[in-house]
């Protein structure tokens, strides 16, 4: 049961992600729709057929991040309940929602292709990076602020705090670098070369894309350690009959047999923790 074993969703995203944007640059590059010169990793997937292998990718990958994102959450949750702070968990609902919304703009990214729909893509790639990144600086106030929680050592909370400052700083290259870019060259993306005029500063924009990329995935990774200790109940589907006034039994873990022979059950599923 996966139940049981969260931490291999943190480590299919670090190994996963990865090998889908070289499996878009290995058809890109084969086909002749790029040059091997470090392109960005939205030129690798806007023309077919590596465009419909990139949208499918990364859809999946997605998915699993706001999976990912979801017990995240529940984990800081559940926790944090044994000494209740009302930043912390405000903080960790926030975190929720801005991951989610990262999550959602690689979705589009993937499905929105610069050359057919630039702007939306922009915005898929806005929500992905800047939001992402965002995401990484909270969890690490939290991890902070929650310095006992299972799994968690000194050093993988330095670790999140570098990530978040090589993250902002080569956001901040790309930035600057990409409105020189795209305002210095018409030629189609993904086909600057060597001989280019401006190709120092494509090359520091794409690198900068691509190690953001890397540092986010290694970033997810280090949920790992913590989410061992905890485990995720599965939903149930419950049957229950309404009172007279309308309104949901209200006892908790319980079963009770009507007239009828049927079983009404009332329970609340949770995150639980393994110390």
């Amino acid at each position: 049961m996966l139940r049981d074993r969260l931490h291999i969703f943190p480590v299919f995203i670090v190994i996963y992600v990865p090998v889908s944007f070289f499996i878009t640059y290995g058809i890109a590059v084969y086909n002749g729709n790029v040059k091997p010169d470090f392109p960005y990793i939205s030129d690798t997937g806007a023309t077919p057929p590596e465009s419909c292998v990139f949208g499918q990718l990364l859809n999946i990958a997605a998915v699993v991040a706001m999976f990912v994102f979801y017990i995240r959450y529940k984990q800081i949750d559940t926790y944090q309940r044994t000494c209740p702070r009302k930043a912390v968990s405000r903080v960790n609902k926030v975190a929720f929602v801005i991951g989610l919304l990262a999550a959602f703009g690689i979705s589009m990214v993937g499905n929105f292709q610069e050359g057919n729909v630039w702007i939306v893509h922009m915005i898929g790639a806005f929500l992905a990076f800047v939001f992402g990144g965002v995401y990484c600086c909270l969890q690490t106030y939290l991890s902070f602020k929650l310095p006992n929680i299972p799994g968690s050592t000194r050093n993988l909370r330095i670790g999140r705090l570098v990530i978040c400052v090589l993250d902002f700083a080569f956001m901040v290259a790309i930035f600057v670098t990409f409105r020189f870019t795209k305002s210095s060259s018409s030629i189609r993306p993904g086909c600057w070369t060597t001989k280019e005029p401006g190709m120092s500063a494509c090359l520091a924009s794409t690198i900068s894309e691509w190690i953001i990329s890397f540092l986010t995935c290694i970033y997810v990774a280090t949920f790992t350690p913590e989410f061992k200790y905890f485990e995720l109940i599965k939903a149930k589907i419950l049957f229950h009959e309404l009172t007279r006034n309308n309104e949901v039994p209200g006892n908790e873990n319980s079963e009770e047999t009507q007239s009828n022979g049927t079983v009404v059950t009332t329970a609340i599923t949770e995150t639980s923790a393994k110390y």
